[in-house]
């Protein structure tokens, strides 16, 4: 069993002026991570933030501190740098609760992809990779809510930062080593944003939705908005509120009043919603047609993709690091769906991953 080290010092971090004075402390590199919860809630719930300067970590305590304008000073600096594992949540918990993304952020889950085969290796697995120290991980299920945290909550905290920034002088170096440093910062650019998505594009996740007609769409669509704003509203998990599956049935009903809802809707559902929904329906009943939702490929579209897909893959496999940075099936079949619209790369197929794959997928596409 690991324990930390002997000269690790951790400092529990609960009013403004030890905020301040933390700050005033840190390095111009640290480790950072938070712990939440989001069980019964739409946005995630700050239990605890987490930093790593140098020999000493930092644990933020959410849960009294009021003035947090130090804290996202350092956050915002672009001069410093911020060490994540698989940040994306993190990232959406920072927006949420402290209203700003942070500047230069170096992911390690995400760099190790540049350098290794694994696309999502766990934390765990890559200080033992990198570190060489096996961790207990025990704590992920915790209530990180809970006064006083218990000591195992406070020891999984803390080694949940503390080698982050041995990790990322690592991957760095081994970055540069391999010329990869630049296409790992444009990709991070995309990936160290969260920006929260538009209530109105939900509905075109929903299954079978392609399906439906445009005016259909249309309802979808005035019913995915009022339900993405309800939950984000009332701080509910969508599907407290009302199924994708209730809105996609009341999406094919052309007329609906209160008598269609109670044959269709949980009765708790029509009691609290029902008004709402009635107007959604309607509303999407009158709104501007969105356009057509794309269909699923063809046989031989699937089969360019497959080809598309494999040569990724092998080029990835030459150049020794993970298959996904080339080859998921949603990137290459957005892709696919580019090339069909304006016989071009999409995107994500553009910048560095053009010099690697550009001219063998132009060809496959042509065929």
């Amino acid at each position: 069993m690991h324990c930390r080290e002997e000269e690790t010092s951790v400092f529990w971090i609960e009013t403004d002026e030890e905020l301040t004075q933390a700050v005033a402390s840190w390095d111009d590199c640290v480790g950072l991570d938070t712990e939440f919860i989001r069980t019964d809630t739409f946005y995630p719930i700050p239990g605890l933030y987490q930093i790593a300067s140098g020999s000493q970590i930092f644990l933020l305590n959410p849960l009294t501190i009021e003035e947090w304008q130090p804290f996202i000073s350092y956050l915002t600096d672009p001069s410093k740098v911020k060490v994540m594992h698989a940040c994306q949540e993190d990232l959406e918990l920072i927006k949420h609760h402290l209203d700003v993304n942070p500047a230069n952020i170096f992911d390690t889950q995400f760099a190790n992809a540049f350098v290794g085969e694994d696309f999502s290796l766990s934390y765990a697995n890559l200080v033992r990779k990198l570190v060489d120290v096996d961790l207990q991980k025990q704590q992920t299920r915790s209530n990180w809510l809970q006064r006083p945290l218990s000591e195992e909550q406070m020891i999984y905290a803390a080694d949940d930062v503390l080698y982050l920034v041995p990790m990322y002088e690592a991957l760095k170096s081994a970055l540069e080593d391999n010329g990869r440093l630049s296409w790992f910062a444009e990709d991070m650019a995309l990936r160290g944003h969260y920006a929260e998505p538009d209530p109105g594009a939900y509905f075109a996740q929903i299954k079978r939705a392609w399906q439906l007609s445009q005016r259909e769409l249309a309802r979808l669509k005035a019913l995915c908005r009022w339900r993405e704003n309800a939950a984000r509203h009332f701080n509910m998990p969508r599907n407290r509120v009302v199924w994708d599956d209730h809105l996609m049935t009341l999406a094919c009903q052309e007329h609906v009043v209160t008598s269609t809802l109670q044959d269709l809707l949980p009765k708790a559902v029509v009691k609290k919603y029902g008004a709402a929904l009635l107007d959604a329906h309607r509303n999407g009943s009158q709104a501007e047609l969105p356009a057509p939702l794309d269909k699923p490929l063809t046989a031989g579209q699937n089969a360019r993709v497959k080809a598309l897909r494999s040569v990724a893959t092998e080029q990835a496999r030459q150049l020794g690091f993970a298959a996904e940075l080339l080859a998921r099936r949603k990137d290459v079949e957005a892709c696919m769906r580019a090339y069909l619209k304006d016989a071009s790369l999409s995107g994500h197929y553009q910048g560095w991953r053009q010099a690697i794959l550009g001219a063998q997928f132009l060809q496959i596409l042509s065929n």
